[in-house]
């Protein structure tokens, strides 16, 4: 778990949940170790090892010590490519997957050929979504390391509904790109008629660096005319998360940025939400039919979308079923970790045998239904 990360109960990011769970539930648990960088509350239920004390960054070279006494035979890097470049170098005899849960930049023709060359050394690569995989094809077409995908998976045991509030909820981080602004500008301009009928609306930050701080101080200020109909809370733990998702009614995941996948919101789905987002990224692979879906930087489209549900119960509620049967049928954590496991394993078997598979060759797990 290289940078901006924060393996722990209370900052994790989508790509940590990602990471836990998936070793949480793997049926390799007793022979793996995640490495990640310090924190006060690292997760307790997997074997994690600090590379760095509390809230410094773990750069590639603090890996390679903790590594070699570990002696593993196949290693995982999430997300950052610098590190995963670094690690093969520092372990040439052992195959590394790229695990990325969003796109490339697409850089200049230097820069792809620079990591074309890079990426051809990888063992394979592990995508969250259709969409980012697709993206990566159509840009580097010289990389021959086998790319894959597994999307994310949640525990719908954990993740499930509770009776429910007239409450409209978003999860995730304080950013711009998130849409989080046009979910703010969406309910002042429909708050009237909503606190009218007892609608209230809660922000869960994820907050983990100064700027996402100052998006969190913004968003109190620009709401603040309405705080008896607005809540925001920060940085709390997944237990704490899913109770709010639980009780709430609709989910608004507006992202502006092309998401890798949408785990927030298979989350607000097996919790029973009826789901609001945009068609940014692979967020469709995620929901599917099951949500409204609206065009992104759009607060005049959440505005009616929150209006339409919160008018229509029978409505809320025909999504919401549909929304949690297809995270069970697609998105269950023991059936995702099983097929991440296998995929693993094949990836490894081709690199130890020098199998050599061209882009051509995709292996996916179909989510789109």
């Amino acid at each position: 778990m290289p940078r901006n990360m924060h393996f722990c109960q209370s900052r994790a990011t989508s790509i940590d949940l990602c990471a836990h769970d998936l070793a949480l539930h793997s049926q390799n648990k007793s022979n793996l170790r995640i490495f990640a960088g310090g924190e006060e509350d690292l997760f307790d239920d997997i074997d994690v090892v600090a590379v760095t004390e509390p809230g410094k960054k773990p750069t590639p070279a603090k890996f390679y010590d903790p590594l070699s006494e570990f002696g593993p035979q196949l290693i995982v890097v999430h997300q950052h490519l610098e590190t995963a470049f670094q690690i093969i170098t520092d372990f040439p005899g052992t195959p590394v997957i790229l695990h990325r849960h969003g796109r490339f930049e697409r850089n200049s023709a230097f820069k792809r050929w620079k990591y074309t060359r890079k990426m051809n050394r990888l063992a394979g690569i592990i995508w969250v979504g259709e969409d980012a995989r697709n993206n990566f094809c159509e840009n580097f077409t010289g990389v021959k390391a086998r790319s894959v995908v597994v999307p994310n998976g949640i525990d719908c045991e954990l993740w499930s509904p509770a009776p429910k509030e007239n409450s409209v909820i978003y999860v995730g981080r304080a950013r711009e790109d998130k849409g989080v602004f046009d979910l703010a500008q969406a309910w002042l301009a429909c708050a009237e008629r909503l606190e009218k009928s007892g609608w209230k609306l809660n922000l869960v930050l994820a907050v983990t660096d100064e700027g996402e701080q100052s998006t969190a101080n913004s968003l109190r200020q620009m709401l603040s005319g309405h705080s008896s109909s607005v809540s925001i809370e920060t940085n709390l733990d997944a237990p704490s998360v899913q109770q709010r998702l639980a009780t709430s009614s609709i989910a608004v995941v507006p992202s502006i940025v092309a998401e890798g996948f949408g785990r927030t919101a298979i989350e607000a789905m097996s919790c029973g939400a009826a789901v609001i987002t945009t068609h940014s990224g692979g967020l469709w692979e995620a929901v599917g039919e099951t949500g409204k879906v609206i065009n992104p930087r759009s607060p005049k489209e959440i505005a009616t979308a929150l209006l339409d549900l919160a008018d229509n119960q029978p409505l809320r509620e025909e999504m919401a079923k549909a929304g949690r049967e297809r995270v069970l049928r697609l998105f269950n954590i023991h059936q995702i970790a099983e097929t991440y496991d296998d995929m693993l394993m094949s990836l490894w078997d081709d690199h130890v045998s020098g199998t050599n598979k061209t882009q051509g060759l995709i292996d996916h797990m179909l989510v789109s239904e």
